[in-house]
């Protein structure tokens, strides 16, 4: 048994490694490369691995480690400042497919409402894996969409729990009023016995272990606690995954839960590839080959279904046609835990063989063809926008007309997140005239009230920034992290108005010669502004004199940040042939009680001459004397700020201790 699990895994990782690699190469997601890696040496394909109970065990094993991460990732705190879009966007996303699918297949396909209501929660969900991966890449993760994308997909990690819990219900078996409130009071049963005996027995456990300071046996008791906690919970009647997501929340709650993700993160891809590959394995290709026309069928209705429902949701919550279409089309796909719960609906007989199948071709088409579809995500909405929708974007009030049309000579400033409101704050301070765009309704609707100009409207369309007075504009400030909004914007912007000065940020270095060359004229990035600040505390650090510093950033910010984009490049520095600041050194020296420097005046204690050091300033009580006068009297409690070289201030001390020839 032993050496065919080690087989198993051997074949998987042989061939998942060259398969993996060409499918990146090709620009598709990781993921899609396991799950063709499962394929391949699964029983239905080349038979590398014959055995589909030992595959079901490793895809059991995955599921366990994957539902024990989403556990100790799960933050409540990020839970909370997602709010808005969990709560309003999440909900009624899987809300609403849920239902409509469960509808739809049950008068359809004469399913019963029941298992309707499974295939609907299977094909709400997304891929949270492939979605933010690619959010990440792409710098759209703080974007509009961005955010109603996360959230929608913290809200489906959530809601599998749910689902699995429904699961015996939605099976069928035995399904009475009785059954259902004996269920859901076993399932709150079981969940407060694991969380007493969570919160009792693991911290002790936790805190014991950590006091050793042993990695492996840290490593030892995740395991147990994952593991152990998947197993009670089997035991007790619910699913092994739903128990592996408490344990992993437990852990997440304890103090220890950034040292416990710093040790379990490098397994997490690990463990992912496992289950993707196990994933693939269960799938028979000769039912897909028999029934094409229904696979493709049943990936056409789930794109069509998920991206009609995800932008109407969406655009309730934004009001923003650009970030519904977005947020749909990156969302459209089937996700992991879709897969999930597609095994435990298996053991529930919620799937017939044949319709297991299909959903799972239908799946991995759609997580196939994700990265096509984001790449053309914004291309596709713009055309929409332009040609569809043009009217949409000029529906602004007839009193916000008047504003907009009396203002000349502004600066109009995209984004009004941290950087947008120092810019603002800026031009109140210079009384410079301005309106603010942005795309967070909350964000409008408060500052509004405290009378900011400020406007729900996406500059994104031509129409929008006429009706802002691009073209009586002096200056454009964007200041959102959209960089492929900020592309548009300055075409557009730069169409209307020539002589327009343009001022955007970028998180990325390779954009600047780009939007430069697109009408920018100043591009700010981000990461060599950060940098200029290090460096500049390093200079002051040293001493290097505050002029020498300025020219310095001056050189580096001179021709767009050239003397930083260009390898090789020397900046002239001016030459700074004495290290002054390695020689002078500062010390300081109490006058106490009995000190012969009482009474005494600075001019005829005459420390410079005598010793070569200079005295500063002097501290008394919460007073700082700077450059004390010449007829400043030493008074005890005094503390002497002293500055000269190393023998300098030796000789200060001496002669401060005994300065008789003073009194002299």
């Amino acid at each position: 048994m032993l050496q065919e699990f080690l087989a198993t895994l051997l074949w998987a990782f042989l061939v998942a490694l060259p398969v993996t690699y060409l499918v990146i190469r090709l620009g598709l997601p990781s993921l899609v490369g396991f799950l063709l890696t499962g394929i391949l040496v699964g029983p239905a394909g080349v038979a590398l691995v014959k055995d589909p109970h030992l595959v079901e065990g490793l895809a059991e094993l995955g599921v366990i480690f994957l539902m024990f991460l989403l556990g100790v990732e799960f933050s409540i705190k990020k839970l909370l400042g997602y709010r808005k879009e969990v709560f309003w966007g999440g909900f009624l996303q899987v809300l609403f497919t849920a239902l409509i699918v469960a509808l739809a297949t049950n008068y359809f396909l004469k399913y019963e409402f029941t298992q309707s209501l499974f295939y609907g929660a299977l094909i709400a969900f997304s891929s949270t894996a492939v979605v933010l991966k690619l959010l990440m890449e792409r710098g759209e993760l703080n974007t509009p969409y961005g955010r109603y994308i996360f959230g929608i997909l913290i809200f489906q990690d959530l809601s599998v729990i749910f689902v699995m819990l429904a699961l015996p219900i939605l099976s069928g078996k035995g399904l009475s009023l009785q059954s259902v409130v004996f269920t859901l009071i076993k399932s709150i049963g079981i969940f407060f016995a694991i969380f007493v005996i969570s919160f009792k027995v693991v911290p002790y456990l936790l805190h014991t272990v950590v006091k050793v300071r042993s990695r492996e046996l840290f490593l030892i008791s995740i395991f147990l606690i994952s593991l152990g906690t998947a197993f009670f919970s089997y035991k007790l009647g619910l699913s092994m995954a739903l128990g592996a997501f408490l344990a992993g929340i437990v852990v997440s709650e304890s103090e220890i839960a950034y040292q416990a993700m710093a040790e379990i993160k490098p397994l997490k891809e690990l463990f992912m590839a496992l289950f993707f590959i196990s994933v693939g394995m269960l799938l028979n290709p000769g039912i897909l080959l028999a029934n094409p026309w229904v696979a493709l069928g049943s990936f056409l209705t789930i794109f069509i279904v998920k991206v009609s429902l995800i932008f109407l949701v969406v655009l309730l919550s934004s009001k923003s046609l650009r970030v519904s279409l977005l947020s749909a089309l990156y969302l459209f796909q089937i996700g992991e835990f879709s897969f999930v719960l597609a095994l435990e609906g298996e053991k529930y007989n919620l799937f017939s063989e044949r319709a297991y199948q299909i959903f799972i071709s239908a799946s991995i088409l759609t997580l196939m063809i994700t990265p096509f579809v984001v790449a053309l995500a914004h291309r596709f909405s713009d055309y929409l926008l332009e040609k569809v929708f043009p009217k949409r974007f000029a529906l602004i009030t007839k009193r916000r007309e008047r504003e907009e049309e009396a203002i000349s000579g502004h600066t109009i400033v995209v984004g009004f997140g941290v950087c947008g409101k120092n810019v603002v704050y800026g031009l109140k301070l210079l009384k410079i005239p301005y309106v603010i765009l942005e795309l967070n309704p909350t964000t409008v609707k408060t500052h509004r009230k405290k009378r900011e100009p400020i406007y729900f409207a996406d500059a994104t369309h031509p129409e929008i920034l006429k009706k802002f007075g691009i073209s009586r504009a002096r200056a454009l400030v964007i200041a959102i992290s959209d960089h492929l909004a900020v592309r548009k914007i300055i075409q557009i912007a730069k169409n209307l108005n020539p002589q327009l000065y343009i001022i955007t940020r970028t998180q990325f270095v390779a954009e600047i010669e780009e939007l430069l060359k697109l009408g920018a004229n100043e591009v700010v990035p981000e990461e060599f502004e950060t940098s200029i600040e290090l460096f500049v505390k390093v200079m002051e650090f040293y001493h290097i004199p505050k002029n020498v510093i300025g020219e310095l950033v001056e050189e580096i910010r001179g021709g767009h940040y050239e003397a930083l984009r260009a390898e090789g490049k020397e900046i002239a520095l001016p030459h700074l042939a004495s290290e002054w600041w390695k020689l002078v050194k500062f010390q300081t020296y109490l006058v106490k009680r009995d000190s012969l420097l009482i009474g005494l005046t600075l001019r005829r204690l005459d420390l410079r001459a005598k010793t070569g050091a200079t005295l500063v300033a002097i501290q008394r009580g919460d007073k700082l004397l700077l450059n004390p006068s010449p007829e400043e009297t030493f008074m005890e409690g005094d503390i002497l700020i002293l500055m000269g070289s190393e023998l300098h201030l030796k000789r200060a001390f001496k002669y401060l201790e005994n300065p008789l020839e003073a009194w002299y």
